[in-house]
């Protein structure tokens, strides 16, 4: 079991082809989007993250946070709007009037080369001095190596029309879900080497981009209060949304700052006060990782429906195990149920490893769900209450 992510739902930005052709790549492969390589090995242990009010153990995985991870690149999204977000708030407080106008900008670069990974990684620095000589200051850039092709355009298109999905959700969200495998996703997209950018700018001149650069603005982000949430959702929508579809390659980085904005032109903590600077980080935080619909948002399981088959209860987190085992009247509840005591001594064997009465789980148990069930009952089935024991929340939680 992985954890769903817990950011809210993006608004996408979805816009024109900004060219008819693309240029000629060859990175196909090289080059891909988040999630879409293989797990690393520190993310695969399964652990136990939390239990249900019917008493099944909840495995997880801890999360890795690596952008090339199939089950855990949202975190490493969360975490990289989360910054972007308070980082462009920060600006935007810190300049005057018509200054703290942000723009979601593409810069499309010159199509008569061809791109290798590395030509198109350098051909960054040209998207920034072609954004800024049509009138935008700074901003974050996102380089995108791919846009959808038109089958992938023709499959969206049919979905929205029948009914499978609102327009809303976006092209790259729909794909995505899709395709759970890179090959599968490959059928949808094609090579075109673009920069996007959330970017101050008064106006967007794309005229005045440099000889063979396409530069469009696409829309205007809503005006920007540092107390203002909305704001700070807006900001997070598109950063989230680009970020989903934005370059993954070992050694880069997929988000970068020019301009005005980049550290070593702006410093949030020699502009702002140690105040306004706290309040910005934590509502852009806010922005990312709370639905505005849902109360008490987070990382942890707790609040989701039990995942095993046949069982809606609600998961607790893992940490309140020690109390609920506590409870006489819950855990005689547990152990009169279907595979009651089976259930028990699983939750038995949690408490045993947090308390280090067990040796930790074999490499074979901590990949495998089953196996690491297995390996907790086995654990919690041996133990035997001593009445002259403390009691396990005195044990485990001091």
């Amino acid at each position: 079991m992985t954890r769903a992510p817990t950011a809210a739902p993006p608004e996408p930005s979805d816009h024109e082809p900004v060219r008819p052709e693309s240029p000629k790549t060859y990175y196909e492969g090289v080059v891909r989007t988040p999630g879409y390589r293989q797990a690393p090995n520190r993310c695969r242990p399964m652990t136990p993250v939390g239990f249900c009010e019917d008493g099944h153990t909840i495995l997880g995985q801890s999360s890795c946070g690596t952008r090339y991870c199939p089950d855990h690149w949202r975190d490493w999204c969360e975490d990289a709007v989360v910054n972007m977000v308070a980082r462009l708030a920060a600006y935007r407080h810190a300049v005057d009037g018509a200054e703290k106008r942000l723009n979601h900008v593409v810069a499309s670069p010159p199509q008569d080369r061809r791109y290798s990974a590395r030509e198109m990684w350098e051909t960054r620095s040209e998207a920034y001095e072609a954004m800024e000589q049509a009138g935008v200051r700074g901003g974050v850039s996102v380089t995108h190596p791919y846009r959808t092709n038109d089958r992938g355009d023709a499959l969206f298109e049919i979905a929205v029309e029948e009914g499978n999905v609102e327009e809303e959700t976006g092209k790259w969200n729909f794909l995505r879900d899709l395709a759970d495998e890179w090959d599968d996703l490959s059928r949808f997209i094609e090579p075109a080497p673009h920069y996007h950018a959330l970017a101050a700018a008064e106006d967007v001149d794309g005229e005045a981009a440099p000889e063979g650069w396409l530069v469009k603005r696409i829309d205007s982000l809503k005006p920007f209060h540092f107390r203002d949430t909305e704001a700070y959702r807006d900001m997070a929508a598109r950063a989230y949304y680009v970020l989903t579809h934005a370059a993954e390659q070992d050694g880069r980085q997929a988000t970068t700052y020019f301009g005005d904005v980049h550290p070593a032109s702006f410093d949030p903590e020699e502009e702002l006060t140690a105040a306004v600077w706290s309040r910005i980080q934590m509502e852009a935080e806010k922005a990312v990782k709370e639905h505005p619909d849902e109360e008490g948002s987070g990382r942890g399981p707790e609040g989701e429906e039990c995942p095993c088959e046949g069982c809606e209860a609600d998961v607790i987190d893992v940490m309140h195990l020690p109390e609920y085992m506590d409870d006489e009247e819950w855990v005689t509840s547990v152990q009169s149920g279907r595979e009651g005591q089976a259930r028990y001594d699983r939750l038995m064997g949690v408490l045993l490893w947090w308390e280090g009465r067990c040796d930790s789980p074999p490499p074979g148990a901590a990949g495998r769900e089953d196996r690491m069930l297995d390996w907790l009952a086995e654990k919690g089935s041996v133990h035997t209450v001593d009445p002259r024991q403390v009691s396990l929340s005195t044990a485990v939680m001091g």
